[in-house]
């Protein structure tokens, strides 16, 4: 389906390739996450699975020059069709300043729900707010097939899993942010960045036995909760929440093999 383009696409990797520096690809380390929101529009632009998003002019043109395709169901609307290279390409242009803001964050949440659905996609201008000219120039339409979704739910859940890895918990003011919001709305990112913790908590248990009382996964718990009493008070329920939620996950993939009493003070009341 990509053979007409093969060229443009050939010249437009090599580009990436030499302005921006070398990452590895999805799963790998990522780039911190700052801002959340980092702007007055991104509060309004940056809604979670509401089947919109807002891109740079580098990745609105990544998502929107691949071959379109007619919607059999609406001749007037192109869809574009994009699968796992080119997600891959997309995220590693998102992650070339080291960081990624609210609005690059919705997107990968947009494109990642596992659904296959049309998000309108809105071009930034050079202020970096929405472009909207009305010509019709700065919108499109972009389909989220397979490929695109499992692409960026594994590059989300790797950024997040960076967030719980970092020393001295110096990321869950970050997460618990996230876990802050309304449940309703950010479901799937609640989930992701509960696997992400789960997947911290695997390798801590991994490494924990009788012999060594279970230290790292007993202190890992620890760690997170005492970060949790430095946060503004309002936090420290949803902190606690997070932190169980995550233990409790990797308890029951192990079968419930780990002591209750490593993490089940953290169960909220009721």
């Amino acid at each position: 389906m990509f053979r007409s383009i093969r060229a443009p696409m050939a010249a437009l990797t090599l580009a990436l390739t030499l302005s921006t520096p070398a990452f590895a690809q999805t799963g790998a380390t990522v780039a911190a996450v700052k801002g959340l929101p980092a702007t007055e529009w991104e509060a309004g632009y940056a809604k979670p699975l509401d089947d919109a998003a807002v891109a740079s002019p580098e990745i609105f043109r990544l998502l929107t020059e691949w071959a379109p395709v007619k919607d059999p169901k609406n001749p007037a609307l192109y869809r574009k069709y994009i699968g796992e290279d080119e997600a891959k390409l997309v995220i590693r242009h998102l992650r070339r300043d080291g960081k990624l803001d609210a609005g690059e964050i919705d997107l990968l949440e947009e494109f990642a729900f596992p659904k296959d659905r049309v998000v309108q996609l809105t071009r930034l201008g050079a202020d970096g707010k929405p472009d909207d000219r009305g010509d019709g120039a700065s919108k499109t339409a972009v389909t989220t097939p397979p490929g695109m979704m499992q692409s960026f739910a594994r590059e989300l859940v790797a950024m997040w899993q960076t967030e719980w890895e970092k020393p001295d918990a110096a990321g869950w003011p970050t997460l618990v942010g996230i876990y802050a919001r309304d449940p309703k709305k950010a479901e799937l990112l609640h989930k992701r960045v509960r696997a992400a913790g789960q997947a911290m908590l695997t390798a801590k248990w991994q490494a924990s036995n009788a012999g060594n009382r279970w230290a790292p996964f007993r202190d890992t718990i620890r760690l997170y909760s005492d970060a949790t009493l430095k946060l503004p008070q309002p936090q420290w329920p949803r902190g606690k929440q997070l932190l169980y939620d995550a233990a409790a996950d990797t308890d029951r993939h192990y079968g419930d093999a780990i002591q209750d009493f490593l993490y089940n003070w953290l169960k909220p009341a009721g």
